[in-house]
């Protein structure tokens, strides 16, 4: 039977207070997380200031052999590295033996030898470009022209014909597009690209080429005097700039000329648009050679100066001499011996 408790008992109350969730976690966790974050901060602070400035240096093939990482595995303990440790532990590589004088300028002669001969190749290989003189070879780097010009949609914009002179180019306005601005030598990007194309396949030929500028018969002439002629000139000049600037070399371009409406497309009618154009002509290499006699390399030209005019005569052209022949030596050939009178026999 349970007892019953003593009236004089002392009976102990305990109240607990009902506390929310914030402060269960007090403001002490705070305090630690941010000696930590300081303590850290602090470490990486020493780890900057130790460490070098400067980068590493990436190892060359050639001192690899004194670099003992790749040493062959060696250390500096096992007697079996190749790299000599100094006392302050910092890796010495070993030096080589210096070649002698006549032997680096042997080796120096051997390398400019042959960079020069490798300079000379590149030289024959850029000046190797094909001279197109027959008819068949003119007429297949007019097909291959408009295969170019297919490239960049500009078949309307050219033809190509095969003349007595060489090949013959021409650049003309189509319906839709004109090559140059009315009375302005602006080219239109459409045949900025054309003749891009065009550089592009005349530079890798050996030909000369005459760029001439052509207008229609329509007047035009400003106050200043510009007329036709100028304009022509200026837009032939224009094609001839583009195409260099494209790749074309600049010594390909024999002459820019300005036709003005002089050579009409079209006789019959001298103030059709189509008589706007520009011409390439690729020289054969007789219609160059005549180019060159008709334009003074043949004839006394004078030369101005300071001092005053000097005629300079045409050096004539040296004549290739004969070679000696080699005396013809007469030999005489032995007489054959007469024959002997048969021998009379006494009996």
């Amino acid at each position: 039977m349970k007892k019953r408790a003593d009236k004089h008992s002392e009976v102990i109350i305990k109240r607990r207070s009902k506390k929310g969730h914030d402060d269960e976690h007090g403001g002490a966790w705070k305090v630690a997380f941010a000696d930590f974050t300081l303590a850290m901060m602090a470490l990486f602070m020493v780890l900057w200031i130790v460490h070098p400035q400067t980068e590493p240096q990436p190892v060359a093939v050639g001192d690899q052999d004194a670099n003992p990482v790749v040493d062959g595995g060696a250390g500096v303990f096992d007697g079996a590295s190749r790299t000599p440790i100094e006392l302050d532990g910092m890796p010495q590589p070993i030096k080589t033996p210096e070649k002698p004088a006549p032997q680096l300028a042997l080796d120096a002669a051997k390398q400019g030898k042959a960079g020069e001969q490798a300079k000379d190749s590149s030289a024959q290989h850029d000046a190797d470009g094909r001279q197109y003189d027959s008819t068949e070879d003119l007429r297949e780097l007019a097909e291959l022209i408009r295969q170019v010009s297919g490239t960049v949609d500009a078949l309307a914009n050219i033809e190509v014909t095969v003349v007595p002179q060489g090949l013959r180019i021409l650049i003309k306005d189509d319906q839709q597009r004109f090559m140059f601005a009315r009375g302005q030598a602006t080219l239109d990007p459409h045949f900025q690209t054309l003749l891009g194309a065009l550089s592009g396949v005349l530079a890798k030929v050996q030909n000369k080429l005459i760029l001439s500028g052509h207008t229609d018969a329509v007047q035009y002439r400003r106050a200043d005097g510009y007329n036709n002629w100028n304009l022509s000139g200026d837009r032939a000049l224009r094609a001839r700039n583009v195409m260099v600037d494209s790749g074309l070399p600049a010594a390909h371009v024999l002459q820019v000329a300005a036709q003005a409406d002089v050579m009409p497309l079209r006789p019959e009618d001298p103030q059709n648009g189509a008589n706007r154009r520009i011409e390439i002509l690729l020289l054969t290499q007789r219609a160059e050679s005549l180019y060159r006699e008709i334009f003074g390399e043949s004839y006394a030209q004078v030369h101005y100066s300071a001092s005053g005019a000097k005629l300079i005569q045409p050096q004539p052209q040296p004549q290739p001499q004969p070679q000696p022949q080699p005396p013809v030596s007469a030999t005489v050939e032995p007489a054959a011996p007469a024959a002997a009178p048969p021998s009379t026999l006494k009996l």
